[in-house]
């Protein structure tokens, strides 16, 4: 067996370590200082030749070899790059660019058609697959494939993130698939109670009170999911809260309870009139339309003698009580519909679970309790037990300190109009 001098021994050994393209196709490179060269066929890129006993010293770093990258190379159906064999480089924009592959030094050095150079490093580099770092990106590499490789689902948007509906009430989701050229846009949908909710291709309908969640699911076995989180009220509710259906010809829904109360006998909370808080003190000095005192109304006001007037007869809804707190179709109820439950309707005084109020039947035989709450004036609490006192959304025209209210006892009921600032109970009411 022949064997090379120490010194080219030495040299073949330095270009094989530094060569990452180096591949030891038959034989072994022994650890020790001959080196079996009859035992080894070695290609580095053509710069040892095939001659055996014969290794070239002439070893150029910037020796061109464009071949190995030829072709297009894809990391997703529209986001490919492809070399072309004469040199010139092109994708997304990018025609007229011209590139250099180095394999000696592992570097692909692109040049914009005004000459700037940029440059790559090849990480790794087989027949199909190359990993390349970007010197603008030297912590992070993109992976590159000879043919398309799987395009899955990496994220899915729901129309809907959370639903509240009725019994009864049906739905329609849409879910929109990322990337748009995904291998398989299909999805799977499903419910995680359908004694709540059932869906089907994204159409959901509400058959029983409670919660549940709508899945949908990528179908190309990635696991990309989005929900929808579904509260299924009664029929005779609006945004969870319960009303009655007194048989009124307007067709207004009465609140079972009053706004801040957890029970139809429960007081509830107490505001002012246009406020949508609770507070610890009612009066002009606290009340949040006028600058603390009675001649200083800000918003709601017919009179100059009472501050600024805008002629605003009526609630906002964001001054509305009931709305502010209930949200949904909620609102106060007007002088009129005050009115018309008045004297459409049958009143009782009685009691519930032993607090004193008004039960107020309507014309088909249902019924809602108004407990007498009293309403608050100052820091205190007056009358409650023995008088009901709840706000309309309506001002008192004829004076602007006042608004409209449904007041009642044990002997009388019907309207009355006194101080906005004084606290009193709101019941809510919804078409």
């Amino acid at each position: 067996m022949k064997k090379l001098s120490l010194s080219l021994l030495l040299l073949a050994a330095t270009v094989l370590t530094s060569a990452v393209q180096a591949q030891v196709i038959n034989g072994d490179l022994n650890h020790n200082d001959n080196l079996d060269v009859e035992d080894v066929t070695l290609l580095i890129d053509g710069y040892l030749t095939g001659e055996t006993e014969t290794v070239s010293p002439a070893v150029d770093p910037f020796m061109e070899d464009n071949s190995r990258i030829v072709g297009t190379w894809y990391q997703t159906k529209t986001n490919y790059t492809t070399y072309n064999a004469d040199g010139t480089f092109g994708n997304m924009g990018m025609e007229g660019y011209t590139y250099k592959f180095l394999p000696f030094q592992g570097r692909i050095l692109t040049f914009t058609p005004d000459g700037q150079m940029q440059d790559a490093t090849v990480l790794y580099l087989t027949d199909e697959v190359m990993y390349l770092r970007f010197a603008q990106n030297p912590y992070g590499y993109n992976v590159y494939y000879r043919t398309l490789p799987p395009q899955p689902v990496n994220r899915i948007a729901l129309s809907e993130t959370q639903v509240g509906m009725k019994v009864d009430e049906s739905v329609q989701l849409t879910a929109v698939v990322y990337p748009s050229d995904a291998d398989n846009t299909e999805v799977v949908w499903s419910s995680s109670d359908e004694n709540v909710v059932t869906v089907d291709k994204g159409y959901v309908k509400a058959v029983g009170e409670g919660v549940a969640t709508i899945t949908c699911t990528a179908a190309d076995g990635s696991g990309v999911q989005d929900v929808c989180f579904v509260t299924v009220f009664s029929k005779t509710s609006n945004n969870g809260y319960e009303y009655v259906d007194l048989g009124l010809p307007s067709g207004l829904k009465w609140a079972t309870m009053n706004v801040g109360a957890n029970a139809p006998e429960g007081y509830g909370d107490y505001f002012a009139w246009g406020e949508t808080e609770p507070k610890d003190y009612y009066d002009w000095s606290t009340y949040k339309w006028c600058n603390g005192s009675e001649n200083t109304l800000t918003k709601y006001c017919t009179s100059s003698n009472y501050g600024t007037v805008d002629n605003k007869t009526t609630l906002d809804l964001e001054d509305d009580a009931a709305h502010a707190n209930w949200g949904g179709a909620w609102r106060m109820p007007t002088f009129d519909e005050f009115v018309e439950l008045w004297t459409k309707c049958t009143w009782e005084w009685t009691s519930l679970n032993g607090v004193y109020g008004r039960k107020v039947t309507g014309p088909n035989g249902n019924s809602i309790f108004l407990p007498a709450a009293g309403c608050r004036h100052g820091s205190s609490l007056d009358y409650a037990g023995s008088y009901g006192y709840y706000w309309s959304s309506s001002l008192y025209t004829d004076d602007p300190l006042y608004g409209w209210y449904l007041s009642f006892n044990s002997s009388n009921f019907g309207m009355s109009s006194r101080n906005r600032c004084y606290g009193r109970s709101v019941r809510a009411v919804c078409q």
